[in-house]
């Protein structure tokens, strides 16, 4: 049976977690409903840039968007939660003469579910979203990119839609050439000016792992500013809930795992646990199926994947990995001899061979 103070904090973190998934609000209605210009089909065909042919943008239907949100912080969700509420009651604003807040730029390191959160926000409206990376709008061609961003605003003006922009810091990068810096200008000013239009139209959600990069002036142009942070304690133990199975973790082991992907991203997190079920298919025999010995595997083939800390306690032999985590708060409440399948006795051994004692019983 699974150590009861383990199971109680787990327990106390899951009810935490779970609060943080509800973004679902109750009197939501279909934006969709709510927004001008035509509805777009899997058959509206999208603009191109003329000099290369390629598309401008990607259109994702609403029923193809993701039905999981990302995992966050409890505070964090409940923002989500009114930004949802503004975008599905924009007519009931507009009557009390206030504008709603018509666009978000979304920033944080990659992998923390920036885009993954947009689409989300994309199918909690029943709206299908426009998704353009800013960088495949730029061309060598002078004038080019000025026209790609015209024609892809005009575009998404005429659809009821999300618009997303990803990778919006391309525009900024322009600014590293010298030679260009009167067709910069052209740019970010139709860039400005496309992005004050669209308010008045439909939502629009950019997103960049490089916010620095922005000027205060684009910075300005979006109402709301979103901060993916890596994931919380809370979090990382809701995510190997949701991606272990169909891997069958004790509680002890799900603290432990969140204890190594301290410090890492959720993408990251969701790589690290598809490498343990597939060290857990091909055993032959699922039940000799040794979990730290999947980890430490990993760790030997993907050391930089985890903080560097984890990494170097993981690759050390089980007597120093032990006194770690014992004390490690992060690690609480880890049952050592359940985790490494060994008497508690043969715990305080290790425990006092490597510290001296001190920590043997606490």
């Amino acid at each position: 049976m699974e150590d009861p103070k383990t199971a109680a904090v787990l327990s106390r973190m899951l009810g935490q977690a779970g609060r943080s998934l509800e973004m679902r609000p109750s009197r939501m209605t279909r934006a969709a409903e709510r927004l001008r210009g035509e509805t777009l089909t899997a058959s509206t065909i999208v603009p191109v840039d003329r000099e290369t042919s390629n598309p401008l943008a990607d259109v994702i239907l609403a029923a193809d968007l993701p039905q999981v949100g990302p995992v966050l912080p409890a505070a964090m969700a409940t923002s989500i939660d009114a930004l949802l509420q503004e975008w599905s009651n924009i007519d009931r604003l507009r009557e009390g003469g206030v504008e709603p807040a018509m666009s978000a730029l979304i920033y944080g390191q990659p992998g923390t579910g920036k885009t993954q959160l947009a689409l989300w926000i994309g199918r909690q409206l029943h709206l299908p979203v426009v998704a353009a990376r800013l960088d495949g709008l730029i061309s060598s061609c002078l004038g080019t990119t000025s026209r790609n961003i015209g024609a892809l605003f005009a575009f998404a003006e005429r659809y009821r839609c999300l618009l997303l922009l990803d990778e919006f810091d391309a525009i900024a990068k322009m600014r590293d050439d010298p030679q260009e810096v009167g067709e910069i200008k052209r740019v970010v000013n139709t860039l400005l000016q496309s992005l004050d239009a669209r308010k008045t139209v439909g939502p629009t959600i950019a997103i960049t792992n490089h916010e620095t990069l922005l000027d205060p002036a684009i910075w300005r142009r979006f109402d709301l500013q979103i901060g993916m942070p890596l994931p919380t304690r809370e979090a990382r133990i809701e995510m190997i809930h949701r991606y272990a199975p169909p891997l069958e973790l004790t509680d002890t082991q799900v603290v432990f795992l969140s204890w190594c992907l301290s410090d890492v991203s959720g993408s990251e997190i969701e790589t690290f646990l598809r490498s343990l079920k597939r060290s857990y298919l091909l055993n032959e025999d699922p039940t000799k199926f040794s979990l730290l010995g999947a980890v430490r595997s990993y760790v030997s083939l993907n050391a930089n994947r985890l903080a560097t800390r984890r990494a170097s306690a993981l690759a050390k032999d089980d007597e120093a990995l032990a006194l770690a985590l014992r004390r490690d708060p992060d690690a609480s409440p880890v049952d050592l001899g359940k985790l490494f399948g060994v008497h508690r006795a043969t715990i305080n051994r290790w425990l006092k061979s490597s510290s001296g004692g001190e920590l043997a019983h606490a």
